[in-house]
């Protein structure tokens, strides 16, 4: 009898032993798997990308963060204001000469914002206050018919693609206080031909020049539009 339970105590340690020898397996298995596993791909840094910049948001496979914006309109603008100062964001009048006024909602007019006025193809002639300094990415694109604009004194920068296809346009002033035009800016501008830079300092940054033949495009003696003429003489 006690033979009989001395077996029977040695077969179930054995059996536990076993089984706790395949439990300790299979730790160390799902331990190897674990450490084997690829670590997730590190997202780009985006915190500062321009929510606009549909260009650099695409680069990084993101999509920009929707941001609220308070749109007022009046009865020929609708417009944005932002730290005190107004955006122009659309036009919304039938006018075919257009006068940007100097306030809106009480502030000052400083940027004709994105895509503005694009494709607004019966505007005639647009007159710019003094008070805006930025014009923006495409914010005249495609008005084709607007012969004349003036920019101000103010406008420190004139960004990508600002007046690409104004056909009828045949002679722009840019300002001194110009420090940089964007690529495009003037591209398919078929009818320009005149171009007044005043600001020595300002360089050529693929404007879209090269495919206006008839544009004459005068710049201050010494200046680095100057050099870009002399390396350009078709102009």
């Amino acid at each position: 009898m006690k033979k009989i339970i001395l077996t029977a105590i040695l077969s179930a340690f054995m059996l536990s032993a076993f089984s706790c020898g395949n439990t300790t397996g299979s730790v160390e298995t799902s331990s190897e798997t674990s450490s084997s596993e690829t670590p997730a791909e590190e997202k780009p840094d985006t915190a500062d990308l321009d929510p606009q910049d549909m260009d650099a948001w695409l680069a990084v496979g993101e999509k920009p963060t929707e941001v609220e914006r308070d749109i007022v309109a009046s009865d020929n603008f609708e417009y944005e204001i932002k730290d005190g100062n107004a955006t122009v964001t659309k036009y919304i009048g039938t006018d075919t000469d257009v006068i940007v006024p100097d306030e809106l909602g009480g502030a000052p007019v400083t940027e004709i914002g994105y895509y503005a006025f694009e494709a607004k193809y019966d505007i005639t002639s647009v007159r710019l206050p003094e008070t805006v300094t930025l014009i923006c990415e495409g914010a005249f694109m495609d008005c084709h018919s607007m012969a004349e604009i003036n920019i101000p004194e103010a406008v420190t920068g004139i960004e990508r693609g600002a007046f690409v296809a104004c056909t009828s346009l045949t002679e722009l002033n840019i300002p001194a206080n110009v420090t940089f035009i964007q690529e495009e800016a003037f591209t398919a501008c078929e009818g320009l031909q005149t171009l007044v830079i005043n600001n020595p300092d300002l360089t050529y940054e693929s404007w879209g020049l090269e495919d206006l033949p008839n544009l004459q495009v005068i710049a201050p003696e010494g200046s680095a539009m100057a050099q870009w003429l002399a390396e350009n003489p078709r102009y």
